[in-house]
């Protein structure tokens, strides 16, 4: 979370060659990722007490229904909790929103119930 931009574009100009991607998709790849980073939610992230990244969860909802997913970023700030950060590449994704949104909260709640500690949900764009 708090790599230099030689080190990102370092990253980016690898996965590139490794996906057989052009310059110029390279360079937006890098510019997404140092945008990105200067987000408010990853600046906190960075000064917070704990950091967890790509997460699986499983969580038994009381119908009985079992959900699992795949945690993207959750961390913790004494004393207010956890913040859970779900990435969206979309390039447009108002129609998913409130799916989005679902998707967020739900993982938030199992990252509540495993820890004991409040949690909420973010949705970054990128």
């Amino acid at each position: 979370l708090d790599a230099q931009e030689t080190t990102i574009a370092d990253a980016a100009r690898i996965q590139g060659r490794i996906a057989g991607a052009s310059e110029e998709e390279v360079a937006a790849a890098r510019d997404v990722v140092i945008s990105a980073l200067k987000h408010p939610l990853m600046q906190r992230a960075r000064k917070a007490d704990r950091i967890e990244r790509e997460i699986a969860i499983m969580m038994r909802e009381d119908d009985g229904t079992i959900i699992e997913g795949v945690v993207d970023l959750a961390f913790f700030e004494a004393p207010s909790g956890w913040t859970v950060v779900d990435f969206k590449t979309d390039i447009d994704f108002s129609d998913r929103v409130d799916g989005y949104a679902r998707q967020v909260a739900v993982y938030a709640r199992a990252i509540a119930a495993a820890t004991g500690e409040a949690a909420r949900g973010a949705v970054l764009s990128v």
